[in-house]
Protein backbone atom coordinates (compact mmCIF):
# COMPACT_ATOMS: atom_id res chain seq x y z
CA UNK A 1 0.00 0.00 0.00
CA UNK A 2 1.25 3.54 0.72
CA UNK A 3 4.50 4.23 2.50
CA UNK A 4 2.48 6.53 4.77
CA UNK A 5 0.46 4.31 7.04
CA UNK A 6 -2.28 6.20 8.76
CA UNK A 7 -5.33 5.74 10.90
CA UNK A 8 -8.72 7.36 10.34
CA UNK A 9 -8.16 9.87 13.14
CA UNK A 10 -4.61 10.84 12.21
CA UNK A 11 -4.05 14.39 11.05
CA UNK A 12 -0.69 13.33 9.65
CA UNK A 13 -1.36 11.83 6.24
CA UNK A 14 2.01 12.73 4.74
CA UNK A 15 4.20 13.73 7.70
CA UNK A 16 7.16 14.91 5.62
CA UNK A 17 5.04 17.33 3.60
CA UNK A 18 2.94 18.45 6.53
CA UNK A 19 5.83 19.10 8.93
CA UNK A 20 7.74 20.88 6.14
CA UNK A 21 4.78 23.17 5.49
CA UNK A 22 4.39 23.89 9.22
CA UNK A 23 8.16 24.42 9.49
CA UNK A 24 8.21 26.99 6.69
CA UNK A 25 5.29 28.95 8.09
CA UNK A 26 6.78 28.80 11.58
CA UNK A 27 10.14 30.01 10.29
CA UNK A 28 8.45 32.98 8.61
CA UNK A 29 6.56 33.79 11.81
CA UNK A 30 9.80 33.52 13.82
CA UNK A 31 11.59 35.92 11.47
CA UNK A 32 8.72 38.40 11.81
CA UNK A 33 8.68 38.13 15.61
CA UNK A 34 12.47 38.53 15.78
CA UNK A 35 12.27 41.59 13.51
CA UNK A 36 9.61 43.14 15.76
CA UNK A 37 11.74 42.37 18.82
CA UNK A 38 14.81 43.88 17.18
CA UNK A 39 12.99 47.04 16.16
CA UNK A 40 11.47 47.59 19.58
CA UNK A 41 14.77 46.83 21.34
CA UNK A 42 16.43 49.39 19.11
CA UNK A 43 13.73 51.90 20.07
CA UNK A 44 14.18 51.27 23.79
CA UNK A 45 17.94 51.64 23.35
CA UNK A 46 17.41 54.96 21.55
CA UNK A 47 15.22 56.19 24.44
CA UNK A 48 18.01 55.29 26.87
CA UNK A 49 20.54 57.22 24.78
CA UNK A 50 18.20 60.21 24.74
CA UNK A 51 18.03 60.09 28.54
CA UNK A 52 21.82 59.92 28.80
CA UNK A 53 22.20 62.82 26.37
CA UNK A 54 19.74 64.82 28.47
CA UNK A 55 22.10 64.35 31.40
CA UNK A 56 19.79 62.21 33.50
CA UNK A 57 21.53 60.19 36.21
CA UNK A 58 21.69 56.40 35.69
CA UNK A 59 19.25 55.78 38.56
CA UNK A 60 16.67 58.26 37.27
CA UNK A 61 13.05 57.04 37.10
CA UNK A 62 13.11 57.61 33.34
CA UNK A 63 15.53 54.69 32.88
CA UNK A 64 13.55 52.53 35.29
CA UNK A 65 10.42 53.26 33.26
CA UNK A 66 12.16 52.30 30.01
CA UNK A 67 13.39 49.02 31.54
CA UNK A 68 9.90 48.28 32.88
CA UNK A 69 8.36 48.94 29.46
CA UNK A 70 10.96 46.79 27.75
CA UNK A 71 10.31 43.92 30.16
CA UNK A 72 6.55 44.23 29.60
CA UNK A 73 7.11 44.22 25.84
CA UNK A 74 9.24 41.05 26.03
CA UNK A 75 6.57 39.30 28.11
CA UNK A 76 3.85 40.27 25.64
CA UNK A 77 6.01 39.18 22.72
CA UNK A 78 6.70 35.78 24.33
CA UNK A 79 2.97 35.30 24.96
CA UNK A 80 2.26 36.33 21.38
CA UNK A 81 4.88 33.87 20.11
CA UNK A 82 3.20 31.06 22.07
CA UNK A 83 -0.24 31.95 20.71
CA UNK A 84 1.06 32.29 17.14
CA UNK A 85 2.99 29.03 17.46
CA UNK A 86 -0.12 27.20 18.65
CA UNK A 87 -2.23 28.66 15.86
CA UNK A 88 0.41 27.76 13.27
CA UNK A 89 0.68 24.21 14.56
CA UNK A 90 -3.05 23.52 14.72
CA UNK A 91 -3.89 25.50 11.58
CA UNK A 92 -0.96 23.99 9.70
CA UNK A 93 -2.07 20.48 10.60
CA UNK A 94 -5.63 21.19 9.50
CA UNK A 95 -4.73 22.91 6.21
CA UNK A 96 -1.99 20.45 5.31
CA UNK A 97 -4.40 17.60 6.08
CA UNK A 98 -6.85 19.02 3.56
CA UNK A 99 -4.06 19.22 0.97
CA UNK A 100 -2.42 15.86 1.65
CA UNK A 101 -5.74 14.00 1.95
CA UNK A 102 -6.76 14.25 -1.72
CA UNK A 103 -3.26 13.30 -2.86
CA UNK A 104 -3.32 10.31 -0.50
CA UNK A 105 -6.75 9.31 -1.83
CA UNK A 106 -5.56 9.49 -5.45
CA UNK A 107 -2.42 7.53 -4.59
CA UNK A 108 -4.50 4.81 -2.91
CA UNK A 109 -6.73 4.58 -5.98
CA UNK A 110 -3.75 4.29 -8.35
CA UNK A 111 -2.18 1.60 -6.18
CA UNK A 112 -5.43 -0.37 -6.04
CA UNK A 113 -5.69 -0.19 -9.86
CA UNK A 114 -2.43 -2.11 -10.08
CA UNK A 115 -4.15 -5.06 -8.38
CA UNK A 116 -7.23 -5.09 -10.64
CA UNK A 117 -7.37 -7.00 -13.91
CA UNK A 118 -8.49 -5.54 -16.20
CA UNK A 119 -7.62 -2.07 -14.98
CA UNK A 120 -10.79 -0.13 -14.41
CA UNK A 121 -11.25 3.41 -13.26
CA UNK A 122 -13.80 3.72 -10.49
CA UNK A 123 -15.25 7.07 -9.41
CA UNK A 124 -13.66 8.59 -6.32
CA UNK A 125 -14.75 11.20 -3.82
CA UNK A 126 -12.81 13.52 -1.56
CA UNK A 127 -13.98 14.58 1.86
CA UNK A 128 -16.01 17.73 2.22
CA UNK A 129 -13.66 20.68 2.66
CA UNK A 130 -10.65 19.03 1.00
CA UNK A 131 -8.64 21.13 -1.40
CA UNK A 132 -8.45 20.29 -5.09
CA UNK A 133 -11.98 18.91 -5.62
CA UNK A 134 -11.39 19.52 -9.33
CA UNK A 135 -8.85 16.69 -9.23
CA UNK A 136 -11.56 14.18 -8.30
CA UNK A 137 -13.91 15.71 -10.87
CA UNK A 138 -11.30 15.35 -13.65
CA UNK A 139 -10.50 11.79 -12.61
CA UNK A 140 -14.20 10.88 -12.48
CA UNK A 141 -14.76 12.40 -15.94
CA UNK A 142 -11.92 10.26 -17.28
CA UNK A 143 -13.36 7.18 -15.53
CA UNK A 144 -16.76 7.85 -17.11
CA UNK A 145 -15.20 8.31 -20.56
CA UNK A 146 -13.17 5.08 -20.21
CA UNK A 147 -16.35 3.18 -19.28
CA UNK A 148 -17.98 4.06 -22.60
Amino acid sequence: MSKYARTKTSLLINPRFQWTLIGYTSAIALVILLAVYGLFSFGFHEFSIMGQQAGLPADHIYFQFIKMQELTFVRVLVALALVVGTILLVGGLIVSHKIAGPIYRMQREFLSMQDREPVELRPIQFRKGDFFPELAESYNALAEKMKR
